[in-house]
C-alpha cells in the first residue's frame, strides 16, 4: 500500500510539472518564481506525530499539494483516556495495560487562493486515506476465576474527504508559513481486533463468557459501532465498520520555498 501511495505521489508532481510547463507567456508573469515548497507540520511533533507535505503552483491561484503524517508505534498521548474507554463500564472482567498505537495518513488537495496562489488565504479539498495499528497488554478472568494472559491487536482503514481553509505567508525570500486554520471531513472505517489467549483451551462456556465480556466492553466504549465478536478455543475477534467524522487544522507548517 505504501509503495502504491508513493508511485502516486510520483505521478502527482509529475503532472504538476506538466501542468506548469502549459503555462502561457502572460501566466507566467503572474506566477511566484519560486513555485515548490516543502513544508514541515511543527505543531504535530508535540503530538508524537511526523507530518510532511509538498505544494506546487499550478497557476496564479490554483495550487496542489500532498502530505504524508506518520506515527511511530508508541505509547498514546491521551493513555488514560484511552485505557478507560476500553474498559467501558468498569464492570468487565479485562483488564488492559501497555496501549500502544501507530498511523499513517496521506492528504492529497486541491488549494484555491482568492489573491495570488502561495501566498494568504485558501480553501483546499482534499481526500484522506488513513490506518491505525494499535495494541495492548491484557488479562482476562475465566469462568474459575483465574486470570490468564492475553494481547489485543487491532487495526482500522479509512477513507475520507473534506475541506479545510488555510493561509500562507512568505517569510522572506526563502521560507514560509503555512497555517492549517480549521476543515473537516467524512468517510467511511472499517476495523479487525483481535485478542490471543497463548497456551488456553477455553471452553465452550469460557467462549461464550468471552464473547459476552467483549461485546459488552466494545459496545461501551462509544468509539466502535456494528461489532461483529467472534471466539474460539485461544482468540477471540472483533470486525467493525462505522461511519467516521473528523477535524483537521490549527497546525502550522514550515515551509522551504524553491
Amino acid at each position: 500500500m505504501k509503495k502504491l501511495l508513493f508511485t502516486n505521489l510520483i505521478l502527482f508532481v509529475l503532472i504538476g510539472n506538466l501542468f506548469g510547463q502549459a503555462d502561457n507567456s502572460k501566466k507566467t508573469k503572474e506566477m511566484p518564481e519560486k513555485k515548490n515548497v516543502v513544508k514541515l507540520n511543527i505543531t504535530s511533533l508535540a503530538y508524537k506525530n511526523i507530518g510532511l507535505q509538498y505544494e506546487r503552483a499550478l497557476t496564479p491561484k490554483i495550487a496542489v499539494a500532498a502530505q504524508i503524517r506518520m506515527m511511530p508505534k508508541g505509547t498514546p498521548m491521551f493513555y488514560n483516556s484511552v485505557e478507560s474507554q476500553l474498559q467501558g463500564n468498569g464492570t468487565s472482567d479485562i483488564s488492559i495495560s501497555g496501549v500502544h498505537v501507530s498511523s499513517f495518513a496521506f492528504t492529497p488537495e486541491f488549494r484555491f487562493y482568492p489573491g495570488k496562489v502561495l501566498k494568504g488565504f485558501y480553501l483546499a479539498p482534499y481526500f484522506r486515506f488513513r490506518t491505525m495499528g494499535f495494541g495492548s497488554d491484557m488479562a482476562y478472568i475465566d469462568t474459575l476465576g483465574h486470570s490468564r494472559p492475553a494481547s489485543l491487536d487491532g487495526k482500522i482503514t479509512t477513507f475520507a474527504g473534506g475541506l479545510m481553509i488555510g493561509s500562507h505567508f512568505k517569510i522572506g525570500k526563502q521560507f514560509s508559513l503555512d497555517w492549517f486554520i480549521l476543515g473537516a471531513h467524512f468517510g467511511s472505517s472499517r476495523g479487525n481486533i483481535s485478542m490471543n489467549v497463548p497456551g488456553s483451551n477455553l471452553s465452550a462456556a469460557d467462549q461464550i463468557k468471552l464473547r459476552n465480556d467483549l461485546q459488552t466492553t466494545f459496545d461501551d466504549s462509544k468509539v466502535f459501532k456494528n461489532n461483529t465478536v467472534t471466539t474460539t478455543s485461544n482468540s477471540a475477534s472483533v470486525a467493525t465498520t462505522f461511519g467516521m467524522l473528523g477535524l483537521r487544522g490549527f497546525g502550522l507548517n514550515f515551509g522551504y520555498r524553491f
